[in-house]
């Protein structure tokens, strides 16, 4: 071998190990674009992460975190309620302090009104029209939310995007200093649907009104949901070691997969002709006055020939066959009869008589028609 190929050999393990880091690191740190329904971090149709990234575009401030909302603060977004009792009280003080809370949950803790109906007609999804004279809204003429609920007007309060006079999808209502405004799902804010009709304008109509609003969007912080793969929980010295254990195995496969030198030859097995194994065998059985195993495989190899020849199953007793025999050959059947089923032989020269009955039945047999 020239030593031009063997400097090509020599770099084949170390760029095999290079290849299989690159994968390994694409594969670990691949983005999960995926997400929990209505989450403002996924990019799926049923994530949230478009609104979050509207509301950064027109100026706000927008914040993603469990906890409650600062001081600073001048809306927040609760899209679905999931909260434990260590973080409902945080948030109703800041609402009591002067906040505006947005919920579309209509199942939340922070609920001011019940559901009445659905604004589904049937198997229609209508848009539902603003109808109402707030000032805040006008804007906003028509919004589409599948499978919303429809909320009961609180006392104190007002209601728009109505069917009827006391049914609407969105509600609000003063809650001490602040206020609460609740609609009737989140259907209308989801990545798939903020582009539909007005949907997108209302959402920011109600959460950053202004070019220096600052919203909080309230992540629940349940097991689970985070977005944290199964990668990022691996300790980085197991993937170190797991990265040095595929790099072992490798040049242990291309070390053993190599042959240095010439090929090893192998001692091939000896071949013997037919013929002289037939002869051995029949050595064998005379030395061991085999008669009767050798009159049973004559017999067996007749039997064989006469069911093939005259389309008899292989099972097919022996007087069944030699009456089939004399039937459509016209062979004696107690000569097929007797070949097939006397007792061994008691000499030699008895083998030899049956071996040259079974012959002559098998050549009257092969020529009959």
């Amino acid at each position: 071998m020239s030593a031009r190929g063997l400097t090509w050999r020599a770099w084949v393990p170390y760029a095999l190990i290079v290849v299989s880091a690159l994968l390994i690191a694409y594969i670990g740190g691949a983005p999960d674009t995926g997400g929990a329904p209505l989450d403002p971090r996924s990019a799926a149709p049923d994530g949230a992460k478009a609104l979050v990234d509207t509301l950064r575009a027109l100026g706000a401030t927008v914040t993603v975190e469990p906890a409650a909302p600062s001081a600073s603060t001048t809306t927040a977004l609760l899209l679905t309620d999931r909260l434990v009792d260590k973080q409902i009280q945080p948030i109703e003080d800041w609402v009591q302090r002067g906040g505006t809370l947005v919920v579309a949950d209509p199942n939340s803790h922070f609920s001011i009104t019940r559901p009445t109906g659905r604004t589904i007609v049937g198997f229609i999804e209508p848009e539902l029209e603003r109808r109402c004279d707030e000032p805040a809204l006008r804007a906003v003429h028509r919004v589409l939310v599948p499978n919303g609920q429809l909320l009961r007007v609180p006392k104190g309060g007002f209601g728009c995007f109505t069917e009827g006079s006391s049914s609407a999808f969105l509600v609000s209502a003063p809650v001490g200093r602040g206020r609460v405004v609740q609609l009737g799902g989140a259907g209308g804010f989801i990545n798939g649907r903020l582009d539909k009709v007005d949907n997108g304008l209302l959402a920011v109509t109600l959460l950053a009104p202004r070019r220096d609003s600052r919203v909080a969007v309230l992540q629940p912080a349940v097991a689970g949901a985070g977005n944290r793969s199964l990668t990022d929980l691996v300790s980085p010295r197991v993937k170190l070691a797991l990265l040095q254990l595929a790099i072992a195995f490798a040049i242990v496969v291309l070390w053993r997969a190599r042959r240095l030198g010439r090929p090893v030859l192998e001692t091939q097995p000896v071949h013997i002709a037919g013929s002289e194994l037939v002869a051995a065998v029949g050595s064998l059985l005379q030395r061991a006055r085999g008669r009767p195993h050798a009159a049973a495989l004559l017999r067996d190899d007749l039997r064989r020939t006469l069911t093939d020849r005259l389309g008899l199953p292989p099972e097919t007793p022996p007087s069944r066959v030699a009456d089939a025999a004399a039937a459509r050959t016209g062979i004696a059947g107690d000569r097929v009869r007797a070949a097939l089923e006397e007792p061994s032989p008691a000499t030699e020269e008895d083998l030899v008589v049956l071996a040259q009955t079974v012959e002559a039945i098998r050549q009257e047999v092969t020529r009959a028609r």
